[in-house]
C-alpha cells in the first residue's frame, strides 16, 4: 500500500481562503454562486483533487454541486443512507475516510464509495443550521493515498460553518422576500379598498395621485371619494384626518362614507358638514379632519364647495392662470363643525379643479411658500392630462423636501365639447405608409396638417400627435414588411377625434390601464402604449383578417371655430 502524501497547501494560502469565503459566501445573493464558490474553495483549501457540496433538504433528495475538476459525486446518492456518513452528520463532527481503494475487510459503507468514485481518500465536513441539524456537506477527496492532517480538517470545517451561516442567511432573506411580498399584496388590497376607482364622468377628466408620509405604511388620514349622485352630479370629497397610520385610515373612512352617504340621500350641501360631524364622532370621539366637499354638474360646468377648514382649491384655466377657491367652515371634531357657506363658480372648456391635502404646502414648513409653489407647478402642468397632472403636482412638491405628512392631489378638468362645432367638418384622413422607422414622422406631419385645419385645441394636438406617433412606431415595428402595410386613419364625431392605426402584424397589443406606477425607464417596450392609454379617452383594439387595429379617442377635441372647407 503506498503511503499516504500531505497536499501541499500552506496555512497562510488556508487563512486567504477563509478570508475571502467571508466576502464570496456572504455578500453574494445567487444562491447557486455561493454553492458554486464554496465548492472550488474547499480543493483550493485542502489542496485536494476533488470537492463538492452535498446539500440535504429536510424534504426531498438531496443537490450536489461539484468543483470544476472533480469526479461526479453525485453517485454516492444520498449520504443520509449511508451508516459511515451518517453517524456524525448531525452532530456536525468530521468524517473521515482513509484508504478507500485498497482497504481490506472495507465496511460496507466503503465499499460502496469505492464503487461509485475513483478515490483514495474523502473528508467529509458538516454544513450545520442555526438550529443545529446538517443541512449539507462539504465533501474533499483524493486519487491518491492522502494524510489528512490537522489543519486540513479544521479549514474545511471553517469553511462548512462558513457556508452555513451563508446557507442560513439566504434562507432568511427569501422569507423576509415572501414577507414582503405578502405585505404589498395586502397593502395593495388595503389601498384599493380605501381608494374608489375613477366614475364615467361626462365631459370629464379625474386624476388622483397619492403619497404616503411613510412608505412602510402606505396609508393614512388623507383619503378621497368620488362618486356619481342620482341626480348626475358628481360628488367629491377630499379628507385630511389628524394621525398616521391605519388607526387614521379607519377615521378618514368613516368620514368619507358619512359624507358619501348623506351626498346619496340628498342631504344639503350647507348641511352635509355638520351632519358628518355628528355621524361620525358619536363612535370616534377623538376623531379630527379637514375637508372639502365639491358637487359638479358636467352638464354646466358648475361647482358648489362646502369647506370645513381645508386649504383653498385651485382652479387653473388652459393658459396656465391659476384662481384659490376658498371654502370657509370648521373641522370635524370642533365645537360648531360645519361649512360657513357654499362656494359656487363655473367652471369654462380645459379649466381644471385641483384639490390637495396640506401634506402638498407644508413640506417645507412654509404654507404661503407653500401654496405660491403649488399655484405655480399647476400653472406650468395645466396642460398635462388629469392623472399625468395630479402625479406631477405632488412629486414636484415633495421634491427634496422631507416628508411629514401624507398627500394627495386630486384632479377634475371639465372637457365639454365647443359649442360652435360646424357640420361642414374636414374630410376623413388617411395616410398610407411602408413599415419603416423614417416614415413615422411623415405620417404624423400629415396629421399635423389635418389636425390644425379641424381644428382641435392646442392641449389636444399635442396630446393627439404623441398618440399617433407612438401607435405608428408600435404597428412599424409589428408589421410583416410589405409596402403600404401601415395605415393611420383620422376623424370627428361630435366635437371628438378619432385616431385609427392599422397594421397587418396580426399582434393584438392593447395599453394597459394605468395604474400609480409608471413604466420602468430600463424596458425595452411598454412606455409608449403607456402614453397613449394615459392620453386617450378610449382606447379599443381587434384583428380582422389578420390585421390589427388600435383605435383611440379624444373627446371635446374640436376647438370652437371649425373651418368651412371640405377636403375630399
Amino acid at each position: 500500500m503506498a503511503e499516504p502524501s500531505s497536499p501541499e497547501t500552506s496555512t497562510a494560502d488556508r487563512l486567504l481562503v477563509l478570508a475571502q469565503a467571508a466576502r464570496a459566501l456572504h455578500g453574494e445573493r445567487d444562491h447557486d454562486a455561493v454553492i458554486a464558490w464554496a465548492a472550488n474553495a474547499a480543493e483550493e483549501l485542502t489542496g485536494l483533487d476533488h470537492a463538492a457540496i452535498c446539500l440535504l433538504p429536510r424534504h426531498g433528495s438531496p443537490t450536489w454541486t461539484t468543483a470544476d475538476s472533480a469526479v461526479d459525486f453525485s453517485r454516492l446518492g444520498d449520504p443520509r443512507t449511508s451508516a459511515l456518513l451518517r453517524a456524525d452528520l448531525d452532530a456536525g463532527n468530521p468524517i473521515a475516510v482513509f484508504d478507500i481503494a485498497t482497504a481490506e475487510g472495507a465496511l460496507p459503507a466503503r465499499d460502496r464509495i469505492r464503487g461509485s468514485l475513483p478515490l483514495a481518500g474523502l473528508l467529509v465536513a458538516p454544513v450545520m443550521s442555526r438550529d443545529g441539524l446538517a443541512q449539507g456537506a462539504i465533501l474533499a477527496g483524493s486519487s491518491e493515498p492522502v494524510d489528512f492532517d490537522g489543519e486540513m480538517v479544521e479549514g474545511l470545517m471553517a469553511l462548512a460553518a462558513h457556508l452555513g451561516v451563508a446557507l442560513d442567511n439566504s434562507a432568511t432573506l427569501a422569507r423576509m422576500a415572501e414577507v414582503e411580498a405578502r405585505g404589498k399584496e395586502v397593502v395593495h388590497a388595503l389601498q384599493e379598498a380605501v381608494r374608489p376607482p375613477a366614475p364615467i364622468v361626462p365631459f370629464t377628466e379625474l386624476g388622483v395621485h397619492y403619497v404616503a408620509a411613510d412608505p412602510s405604511a402606505p396609508t393614512g388620514g388623507d383619503l378621497y371619494d368620488w362618486v356619481m349622485l342620482p341626480d348626475g352630479q358628481l360628488h367629491l370629497a377630499i379628507v385630511d384626518v389628524m394621525g398616521k397610520g391605519v388607526e387614521a385610515t379607519k377615521h378618514a373612512l368613516a368620514v368619507t362614507h358619512a359624507l358619501r352617504l348623506l351626498a346619496v340621500e340628498g342631504c344639503p350641501l350647507k348641511d352635509i358638514v355638520a351632519r358628518a360631524d355628528v355621524l361620525v364622532t358619536a363612535q370616534n370621539p377623538e376623531l379630527v379632519a379637514t375637508l372639502l366637499v365639491v358637487h359638479y354638474d358636467p352638464e354646466t360646468g358648475r361647482l358648489s364647495l362646502a369647506g370645513a377648514g381645508h386649504p383653498p382649491a385651485l382652479v387653473v384655466s388652459v393658459d396656465g392662470r391659476v384662481r384659490e377657491i376658498a371654502a370657509p367652515g370648521i373641522p370635524i371634531g370642533w365645537p360648531g363643525a360645519g361649512s360657513h357657506e357654499i362656494v359656487t363658480l363655473d367652471l369654462e372648456r380645459s379649466d381644471t379643479l385641483i384639490l390637495y391635502t396640506d401634506g402638498l404646502i407644508e413640506a417645507t414648513k412654509d404654507i404661503l411658500k407653500g401654496l405660491e409653489d403649488l399655484a405655480a407647478a399647476a400653472s406650468a402642468t395645466a396642460t398635462y392630462p388629469a392623472t399625468s397632472l395630479a402625479r406631477a403636482l405632488v412629486e414636484r412638491q415633495l421634491a427634496d423636501a422631507a416628508r411629514h405628512d401624507d398627500s394627495v392631489a386630486l384632479v377634475l378638468r371639465r372637457r365639454a365639447p365647443a359649442t360652435d362645432v360646424s357640420s361642414h367638418a374636414l374630410a376623413r384622413f388617411a395616410h398610407r405608409f411602408s413599415p419603416q422607422s423614417a416614415a413615422v414622422p411623415v405620417a404624423r406631419h400629415l396629421m399635423r396638417d389635418w389636425l390644425v385645419r379641424v381644428p382641435v385645441d392646442d392641449e389636444a394636438l399635442d396630446a393627439l400627435l404623441l398618440i399617433a406617433s407612438e401607435l405608428c412606431s408600435n404597428a412599424v415595428r409589428h408589421a410583416s414588411g410589405e409596402p403600404g402595410s401601415v395605415t393611420l386613419e383620422a376623424w370627428t364625431e361630435e366635437g371628438a377625434v378619432y385616431v385609427e392605426v392599422t397594421d397587418d402584424g396580426g399582434s393584438l397589443l392593447t395599453p394597459e390601464p394605468i395604474g400609480d406606477e409608471l413604466p420602468d425607464p430600463e424596458a425595452e417596450q411598454g412606455r409608449g402604449l403607456f402614453l397613449v392609454r394615459e392620453l386617450a379617452d378610449e382606447v379599443s383594439s381587434r384583428v380582422e383578417d389578420g390585421r390589427t387595429i388600435i383605435r383611440v379617442c379624444r373627446h371635446a377635441a374640436v376647438a370652437e371655430r371649425v373651418s368651412n372647407t371640405v377636403v375630399g
